[in-house]
């Protein structure tokens, strides 16, 4: 293996909603999987680690998660981190879209979402973000290709 897998960031500041994410996780093999309940708190956390991807809430307070990423692509060491954004409004989704501005996020995915549906989720970006296929870990590789069970 040329590169060793890193840990995952889920963002969000409904604790069930961790909780929920995580499990889904470490049922596809994620072994290192952190939680952190504001923008605040992951900012400083992805500052002090390198995550291989990050989960993020859309409606946080006082920084909600378009904020955070924006956060992330402006700093030379976190905006190559790939983010998948969540909600559970329709109306945000659609705000984020009419915004014209570049849609910073990797993937976008509607709360409440099934396992099956974060997995073709994190299939898409992380095939997006790691081109070489070779580069991802063996539990990885099985969801490139949209190889869902």
């Amino acid at each position: 293996m040329l590169m060793r897998w890193r840990p995952v960031l889920i963002v969000d500041d409904s604790a069930s909603m961790c909780a929920i994410m995580k499990k889904i996780l470490l049922s596809l093999d994620f072994v290192d999987v952190q939680t952190r309940h504001t923008a605040i708190e992951a900012i400083n956390e992805i500052k002090r680690r390198d995550y291989g991807f990050i989960i993020c809430d859309v409606e946080m307070q006082p920084i909600d998660g378009i904020q955070f990423v924006r956060m992330m692509r402006r700093d030379k060491f976190l905006r190559d981190v790939p983010v998948i954004l969540t909600s559970s409004s329709p109306a945000s989704v659609l705000d984020i879209f009419k915004q014209g501005a570049p849609f910073l996020a990797n993937g976008f995915i509607l709360k409440p979402f099934k396992a099956s549906d974060l997995k073709i989720k994190l299939a898409e970006v992380l095939e997006g973000a790691y081109q070489i296929k070779e580069l991802l870990p063996d539990h990885l590789s099985r969801l490139n290709g949209f190889e869902i069970v």
